[in-house]
């Protein structure tokens, strides 16, 4: 089974994460609350794949990916955000990651955990 870290400051939407990544087979294998806190969790776990919201306090998702790869780690990631601008778009989709809207569907967050394979 493959391991997930879900990076996002609001609690609901790390448990409906949670549970659509349990529903398609995923572990879950821990939480963080903000970049910072994703930081030390990749580190501390090495999951696969980190689904992480682009807007949180103390870092960004887009800064957490860019310190991730910094650091020389490849690992999988969708960016998830309720705005989908050119700004963000062009600054994480040089790191590799796929963009998702919110609200996350299932099929979607499917799709590109799949197409990291």
């Amino acid at each position: 089974m493959q391991k997930v870290l879900i990076v996002d400051d609001s609690k609901v939407s790390r448990r409906i994460n949670r549970d659509l990544l349990s529903k398609l087979g995923y572990e879950v294998i821990s939480e963080a609350v903000d970049g910072v806190d994703g930081l030390a969790k990749y580190e501390e776990h090495k999951p696969e794949f980190i689904l992480t919201d682009v807007e949180m306090p103390n870092l960004d998702g887009v800064g957490m990916v860019k310190k991730i790869r910094e650091l020389g780690h490849d690992v999988h990631v969708v960016v998830i955000t309720s705005v989908v601008n050119s700004q963000v778009t062009q600054e994480v989709i040089k790191y590799g990651v796929k963009i998702l809207k919110k609200p996350l569907k299932e099929a979607h967050l499917h799709h590109a955990l799949l197409s990291f394979k």
